[in-house]
């Protein structure tokens, strides 16, 4: 013992004493669980994660973690289960503080057999349908921010479109979706929009890639537009149940509709489209963000937070292809496709 020194000790006690605060400090820290439905290379998820991040900082005092279920890629109906069950594992083992659950896959496979769990709350977002359609109409621990279509502002740019104002008549509108959970949402606010002046002519849904087509070629007969929102569940044919890429569905369609087509969803241009009127993916991001920092490091309970709805989109363009349709619209649009680094010359 000639060598024992009580600093030494005193030192070992102190580092001991550090390390053991620093764990107890981070193991405190409230969790917070991001839960995509989809993949991170989606651009739809990228944005929204974009704007998730403008607010969300690994600085701040608590732990974040990503989660994606990818079911847009594999959306038959055993492999959403599957990822359903996966992701309430995880939430299992990881209890987090708060959820921010992100399109309505989480909502339908994980966030809502969480429905009034005292150690959990739940923020959505990106979702299509109705909050009764997951029970968060009946729960304690559950707000967020619903994604509704734009489409006051696609109205009012079909109705100050140069070409259409020749027309003399109503604009003809057709809609068109695939059978997926998010585009049921999409397809019941189109339905339900008071849309006049302009005539809603058609709203059809289709599962495969030849009925897609039919129905491009026979709404293009009917309406002076189509619009789109989803369109990443189409089978290759009845029997074969891959699916067909979405840049192959947007580049055929384009080239074979007789009328100018448009999207409710930005990324729509990136795959090949002309012009999106598009809920803004930064927004949802942004509001369910804030709202789990609420709850999380402020202590507010979810049922005190209202549930928002969207209320700012974005504008994605394709200068060569609106030239080549004729589809004329005020200077305005393209500003705001350039600002938003959206417009493709």
């Amino acid at each position: 013992m000639k060598n024992f020194k009580p600093e030494n000790l005193l030192i070992g006690l102190f580092l001991a004493a550090s390390l053991a605060l620093f764990g107890w400090f981070n193991m405190s820290k409230p969790r917070i669980l991001v839960l995509h439905s989809y993949d991170k290379s989606y651009a739809w998820t990228r944005d929204v994660t974009a704007g998730l991040e403008r607010v969300l900082d690994s600085k701040h005092d608590y732990r974040l973690r990503w989660y994606y279920m990818d079911t847009k890629r594999h959306p038959w109906p055993e492999y959403r289960t599957s990822a359903g069950v996966a992701a309430r594992r995880v939430i299992e083992n990881m209890q987090p503080d708060v959820i921010i659950a992100v399109d309505d896959d989480a909502q339908q496979y994980v966030t809502r057999y969480f429905l009034n769990d005292p150690k959990i709350r739940i923020v959505f977002a990106g979702v299509n349908n109705d909050t009764s359609d997951y029970g968060f109409d009946r729960a304690n621990n559950v707000t967020g921010v619903l994604e509704r279509l734009p489409l006051g502002a696609i109205r009012e740019t079909l109705l100050i479109a140069d070409n259409f104002k020749a027309l003399g008549r109503p604009v003809r509108l057709a809609y068109l979706g695939d059978k997926s959970e998010s585009v049921s949402g999409d397809a019941r606010q189109v339905k339900g929009f008071a849309w006049a002046p302009v005539q809603l002519t058609d709203t059809a849904r289709v599962a495969t890639w030849p009925e897609w087509q039919t129905q491009v070629e026979t709404l293009g007969t009917r309406a002076d537009v189509i619009l789109l929102t989803g369109y990443r569940r189409l089978a290759r044919s009845a029997s074969d149940k891959s699916l067909v890429p979405a840049h192959e569905v947007v580049e055929w369609t384009e080239r074979h509709a007789r009328v100018p087509v448009i999207s409710g969803n930005g990324f729509f241009t990136e795959e090949g489209g002309m012009l999106a009127i598009g809920t803004s993916p930064y927004e949802q991001g942004e509001v369910a963000a804030t709202m789990a920092i609420q709850i999380a490091l402020e202590g507010k309970a979810p049922s005190v937070i209202p549930v928002a709805t969207s209320s700012q989109f974005i504008v994605t363009m394709n200068g060569s292809k609106m030239k080549a349709r004729g589809f004329v619209l005020p200077k305005v649009y393209e500003a705001a496709a350039r600002t938003g680094d959206k417009y493709i010359p």
